[in-house]
């Protein structure tokens, strides 16, 4: 069996409305008309006296066969589905054949083993029965689903990745800037203002003469 159809049947699992309390202990995968073996084997001290096989839904619990492995009888059900069984002697292994499998044997199975004095087992089938419609639609499922995961998750990475990387260049830039204005702001605050003036073109010198200073020669006498 592929793996298509083992996903599928996992899938189908789900698809019925009854949650049933009970844990599956096994799960059983079948095609329609297959003739389906059901195994239990049951571990116990005592050796094990009965064994019986039920069918659990959610409305009711259909009793199938009963084994006495004690007397090597086995007592079958009214129930409208045929079941092959063994109930041989002094074996801790029993199983029920379903016969020509349809999708309405899907569901789960229970064996019951008792042994000695208020000894029990139980061991709890699930049984999954693909057919052509289920088969559709879940390919259908799958195939919506993947769909889903393509546009909506996979397709706007690559546009959230360019976009952020824009918006990130972006900010860089304008840190950039600001820091940039902020040194210019900076050295021109520690930069002294130097004025040199130089005399217009229309502007009067005075010229400055340093000489010494004689005094009058005086007269000569005669």
């Amino acid at each position: 069996m592929d793996y298509l159809t083992f996903l599928l049947a996992v899938l189908h699992v789900y698809k019925d409305s009854f949650d049933i309390s009970v844990s599956s202990n096994s799960h059983t995968v079948s095609s329609p008309g297959e003739n389906t073996t059901l195994t239990c084997e049951c571990h116990m001290k005592w050796p094990v006296q009965e064994v019986t096989w039920e069918k659990l839904q959610s409305h009711q619990i259909d009793h199938l066969i009963t084994c006495n492995l004690s007397h090597g009888r086995g007592y079958t059900s009214r129930h409208h589905r045929q079941i092959l069984t063994n109930c041989s002697q002094e074996t801790t292994r029993t199983f029920i054949t379903v016969p020509h499998v349809t999708a309405s044997d899907s569901g789960l199975y229970r064996c019951l083993c008792r042994g000695g004095p208020g000894e029990k087992e139980t061991f709890v089938i699930r049984l999954t029965v693909t057919d052509g419609e289920t088969d559709n639609q879940y390919i259908y499922f799958i195939a919506g689903g993947t769909t889903f995961l393509l546009l909506f998750v996979i397709l706007p990475a690559p546009v959230m990745i360019v976009l952020y990387n824009r918006r990130r260049t972006r900010r860089k830039r304008v840190q950039f800037k600001g820091s940039w204005d902020t040194e210019n702001k900076a050295s021109n605050n520690y930069r002294s203002p130097i004025s040199i003036s130089q005399p217009s073109e229309g502007a009067r010198e005075d010229i400055y003469v340093n000489y010494p200073a004689f005094s009058p020669r005086p007269n000569p006498r005669v």
